[in-house]
């Protein structure tokens, strides 16, 4: 067995559950279809075969999700920062402990090399507890230094947000949104 098919083979192992039970929305801690029930699915650009079938969202979704994150921001806003800082480096360590899987699933579904997502699944990791050493801080207007530049900070939590993921690597580009948002 060359090289090639041990991955692909251990990559099928990782994405058997997405499979079996397809990809839901995550809204209010829950995992829930679409609202009107609409799925798409989405194939792998390394064999062109299919990875899973994936619910649609649709605009009663968002606002369903919205209404979620909104009911928890106001606990979240109050959690002080040395709590924040432990949250977010237990994602980190959890990040760590799946960086294989998340690296072959991100594998077959973009098509980027194993290897280049082995490392951007740590880095996704790294991105989290770069700024979970830094909640503790952000309320103080600290900002990091640099030449030429005059960077103040001020942590005001303003609500829940929504961010774009691009295709190519979006495990770790969307952490970059998230672990700030939530420091």
């Amino acid at each position: 067995m060359s090289k090639l098919q041990e991955n692909i083979a251990k990559a099928e192992t990782y994405l058997a559950r997405f499979r079996e039970r397809g990809v839901l929305n995550r809204i209010g801690g829950e995992d829930v279809a679409g609202g009107d029930g609409a799925a798409f699915e989405t194939l792998s650009p390394v064999d062109l075969k299919p990875l899973a079938t994936v619910a649609r969202g649709n605009a009663a979704d968002i606002d369903r999700a919205a209404k979620a994150a909104k009911a928890a921001f106001g606990e979240w806003a109050a959690m002080p920062g040395d709590a924040r800082k432990k949250l977010l480096h237990k994602i980190a360590d959890a990040i760590v402990a799946r960086a294989e899987e998340i690296a072959f699933v991100e594998c077959m579904d973009t098509g980027q090399s194993l290897k280049f997502m082995a490392k951007a699944a740590l880095r996704g990791a790294e991105n989290f507890r770069f700024f979970a050493d830094r909640a503790p801080e952000a309320r103080d207007g600290k900002a990091l230094r640099a030449d030429g530049q005059v960077n103040v900070t001020t942590r005001v939590p303003i609500g829940p947000v929504g961010i774009i993921t691009p295709w190519n690597t979006p495990f770790m580009l969307s952490t970059w949104k998230i672990a700030p948002a939530l420091a």
